[in-house]
Parts: C-alpha cells; structure tokens; sequence
C-alpha cells in the first residue's frame, strides 16, 4: 500500500496549487447548522488577545485523504475525505472576501479568494474545489469574488451551501465578530482592535490550522483507509447495520464465506471504474426502488422489518439480488459501450445515460432505470418501449432541470413508487400501463412551451466556462441529429460549436440562435471570418445535413437573423425533437 501522509498547514494545502475534485459519487455538502456554527465557533474560541493585538493559536482539523500526489502542482486530486471541511473553509473565505471588499480593502479580499480561485499553467483561473454535485450554483454563489451572476439554489444541497454563506456572512460582520469576542475577553480589550486586524486573525487562524494529509495513487487503497479512518469513533451507518446483521445469521464460513465472498463482489463492482460508488449511497436507492422509501437513518430498521424471515435462505437471496442491482447501478452512473458489447443499437443507451446521470446529474433517476434495468432483464418490454420511455426522461429532465434549474428532488417518491411497482409487474401490459402512469403525472409537471422558450433563447455558449455550455452543447447536438432525418441519433465525434458571427463580434455572437455544428477542421479554418467568407470556402465543404440546409436558406447572416433562429431552434427543439403539443 503506497500512501504518504504529511502535516501541512491549510495555507501549504490551499498554496500547493493542486485541484480538489469532489467525485459526482461522493456524498453532498451537508453539514447542518450545528457543524458550521461549531466550526465557527472553535475559529473564534481560539483567537487570542494580548497587548491590544489579535492573534491566532493551533488547532488541529484532523485528517484528510486524497487520490493523487499532493507534492505535483497543477494536478487534480479526488477528495476521498475531508470534503466537508474543504467546502466549509472556501464558504468562511468567500464571506470574509466579503466583508474586505465592503471594507474598501480590495488588496485583502483579492488575496483571500487566492485560497479560492487559483492558476494553472496557462494562467487560466481554475477553482481550487471543483464539484459535480454542486455546479454551478457553487461556483457563482461562493466562488465568484463579485457575485455579479445570481443563481437560485435549486437542490437541497444548494439550500444547504446558502444557508451555510449566510450565517457565516452574519457571523463574520463586524457585529457578530464583536460580540463573540467580548464573551472571552471583555468590551475595553475588543474594542482596541479594529474590525480589519479581527478579520485578518479569524483568516489566519484557518489558515495556519493544522491537518494530517494523506495520499495515494491507488483508488482502492484509498478506500481501504477511509474505512479504517472511520472505523472508531464514528456512528456506524444504517448499511454498516445491515452488513452486520446479514454477517451474523449467514455465518457459515466452510466451505467458503457466501457473505463476506457476494459483499466483497459487490464493493469490487461499485469500485470497478474510474469513479467509484459509495456503499451506501447505492443501497438506499437499491433500498427505495424495491421496498419502501426510507431516509439513511431509517434502512436498519425497514431492513430488520422487511427482510423476513430471517434465515440462510432469504438473506442469501437479498445479497444475490443487491450484486445484481448493484451492476445495474454501475451501468446507470458509469455508462459504457463495452456494457452492451460495443453493440449499435445501445449506443443510444450509453449516451442517454451519460448525460442523465452524469452532465444533468439526475440523482433521482437512477431510481427509476435500476428497475426499468430489471424488467428489460426480465424480457417484460420491447427495446423499442424500453428506448422511447428512457429518451422520454431525458427530454424531461433536460427541459425541467437543465433548461428551466428547477428541483428534481420532488421527483423523490414519485419515481421510488414507480420503481416499486414496476419490479411487481408480471407482464408486458402491466409494464406499459405503469410507465403510461409515470408519463402521464410527469405530463402535468411538464414545463409549457412559452416558459422553456424564454430560457431556451437567451442560452450562451463561449470559451468561458459556464453553466450555458454544456446544456448548448447538448442543445446543438440534438438538433444536428434532428435535421439527418433519423439517419443519426449519437453525436458525430469530429463535430464542433461553431458561432456563425465570430466570436469577436459581441456578446449577440454567444447567443444560441449564432450557433451550429461544424466539423473540427472546417471550424478551425473558418476561425473568425467574415459569414460570406466562411459560406463560400468552408460551410459549403460540411457533410452535415443541418448545414446544407442553413447555408441554402442564408446567403447572408447578421445581428438581426440570430433572435429569429434561436426561436425558431426552441420551436424544433420542443415541438419536434420532445414532440411536445
């Protein structure tokens, strides 16, 4: 086992210009308000006022765990533990920055939000934590030194990261700061000392805490010792519970160990691509797709309950269904070709689930596909049914959350009851009229047109790294596959966002009515060109059926035409591709 472990202090780790990447499977930023009024708390408790000065003391804020060598600047480390901390010290920074720059001290907010924001090699700014479970919402509302673009937090991770900002932005005013320290040393001793000088010493205190990192290159090592390292002192999970009743009634271990072999098989399957899958972020949407809804805190008990009668023979077959589901789990959140031996006809698939469960991030939907995984298993429905309701949710999805941001987590007990009933389904007809239900309540909460139009038209697609991109991408992909009459539903690997204005033109340029797919190499030829210029020597050349028809219907392009386009792609886009009246 290759690890090495170091103490460093938050500035080396913030300084040492790596990446945190905080892995889609990882659980979400949840700390409630006690564990950050407690951080809070303890930064404030250890400051230390002699002389009419402010000053910091040592604290120590434990372990963390990383994927990666930390000593090689500029790479990307996945957070195997200590998310939470990391996420909670950018939050106190992003507020701090706040109150220096209110402070008209922007030299000390800049400085700040270098622990935030940080280079690469280009020069490029890059964010020091990086999430999928968060993004965008986290990169605008805390990572943004300005805030000029102001996201509503649409998931309850969301809420809980601007629940977290403002008490540490109330907590942090000068005020607050105030008040807390007279408690330790009295009115007359604060009072000497400026609110700037308190919010440098609350800076440094975080800063020069002190944290034992440890590394390695291997994922599976990692998860080794994130286990050891949780192993004491630590509430034992609900499916930490359920392992161990399952280990005491089969505990049969000659000839060979039927629990500990099929568990360890299915850890060896959560943990068998790039990003792994936590235990028990799989069994509770196993748990509530074949049994009953249930937060974590309630499993053991439901299991205890529902899992009868407690025998060799039913807890053999729960842990041969769970390898099953669980290979079904992999499926749905790390999507390959190789899944379905390379064949064609599940290219589809593979691409569905990639932006469902990964790009849009759809936590709740994986709910529904283990099961719908089940009865195609089961040979229970027709791939064509199969295909057309799994496309279904991805238009669904796409227009509801990644068009309109709105919540997805109101599709909890819908889709869990679903999941349930599907599972019960004895034959085809049933399976139809199950998923006819589902459809038709997903109906009533299907954005109307006007609404997915007002959004759809003002969509952005720059060089930048916003949230626009990758929902313009899809957009402009799908529409590409729409003007091939049918020929085509993946997206080409040599297609790339051309803006038909150049770039250089102005914002209008970005606008999604300016866009279309071109091949790479006739993209990087027409580079900034004039339209008449890029029609005559490179459009005409595409192979692509869209742009034939576009540059057949314009000989000329300007400011004006872009508007008119971008309605009349949300139009094709809601009414032919969704098929939507």
């Amino acid at each position: 086992m290759d690890i090495k472990p170091n103490t460093m202090t938050i500035t080396q780790l913030l300084s040492s210009r790596c990446q945190f990447s905080i892995p889609r499977f990882q659980r979400e930023y949840s700390w409630e308000k006690r564990n950050y009024r407690e951080f809070i708390d303890d930064m404030i408790a250890c400051l230390r006022i002699t002389d009419k000065a402010i000053y910091d003391s040592p604290y120590f804020l434990g372990t963390m765990l990383f994927i990666g060598n930390l000593e090689m600047a500029g790479q990307t480390l996945d957070v195997v533990d200590g998310q939470q901390r990391l996420t909670i010290i950018t939050i106190l920074f992003s507020a701090i920055s706040d109150h220096f720059r209110e402070l008209g001290n922007d030299k000390l907010s800049e400085r700040i939000f270098q622990y935030i924001m940080t280079e690469d090699d280009n020069g490029d700014s890059v964010r020091v934590i990086q999430s999928k479970t968060h993004y965008p919402f986290f990169s605008y509302y805390i990572q943004d030194i300005k805030k000029e673009i102001r996201q509503e937090a649409t998931s309850e991770e969301e809420v809980c990261i601007q629940e977290t900002f403002e008490y540490l932005y109330q907590r942090t005013s000068e005020n607050s700061l105030r008040s807390s320290l007279y408690k330790l040393y009295g009115k007359k001793y604060v009072d000497n000392i400026s609110y700037e000088d308190i919010l440098k010493a609350l800076r440094d205190q975080v800063l020069k805490s002190l944290v034992v990192i440890i590394s390695t290159g291997d994922r599976k090592d990692a998860n080794s010792i994130f286990e050891i390292l949780n192993a004491k002192g630590k509430r034992l999970a609900s499916v930490d519970l359920i392992k161990n009743q399952i280990f005491s009634v089969l505990n049969t271990t000659e000839p060979a160990d039927f629990a500990d072999i099929t568990w360890n098989k299915i850890k060896n399957i959560l943990y068998s691509r790039e990003e792994t899958v936590g235990m028990a972020t799989f069994f509770r949407h196993y748990w509530i797709s074949k049994y009953s809804q249930s937060s974590e805190k309630q499993l053991y008990d439901k299991f205890i309950k529902t899992v009868v009668p407690v025998n060799d023979e039913t807890y053999k077959e729960f842990l041969q269904i769970m390898e099953k589901n669980a290979q079904y789990y992999v499926q749905i959140v790390n999507p390959s070709r190789e899944d379905y031996q390379n064949r064609k006809e599940y290219f589809w698939l593979v691409q569905s689930l990639d932006y469902l469960s990964d790009k849009f991030n759809i936590v709740q939907i994986r709910i529904v596909l283990m099961a719908m995984m089940e009865i195609k298993e089961r040979g229970l429905i027709a791939t064509g049914k199969f295909k057309n309701f799994v496309q279904y949710l991805e238009g669904f999805h796409f227009v509801y959350n990644a068009v309109l941001s709105r919540r997805s987590n109101v599709f909890d007990s819908p889709y869990s009851s679903f999941a349930r009933r599907l599972r019960k389904c004895q034959t085809r007809e049933q399976v139809d009229k199950c998923i006819e239900d589902l459809k038709n309540k997903l109906n009533k909460e299907y954005p109307p047109y006007n609404d997915f139009k007002n959004k759809f038209i003002h969509l952005k697609y720059s060089k930048q790294d916003t949230p626009d991109n990758l929902k313009v991408k899809y957009i402009i992909n799908k529409i590409y596959c729409y003007f091939t009459n049918g020929k085509e539903e993946i997206f080409p690997d040599n297609g790339s966002i051309e803006h038909i204005l150049p770039e250089n033109f102005g914002e209008m340029a970005l606008n999604i009515g300016n866009l279309i797919l071109l091949e790479i190499n006739l993209n990087n030829a027409a580079s900034h060109l004039p339209y008449n210029e890029k029609r005559d020597n490179y459009y005409l050349k595409s192979n692509y059926d869209w742009v034939k028809n576009f540059v057949s219907n314009h000989l000329e392009w300007t400011e004006d035409d872009i508007v008119a386009r971008a309605e009349k792609m949300a139009n094709i886009y809601y009414h032919e591709i969704l098929r939507k009246e």
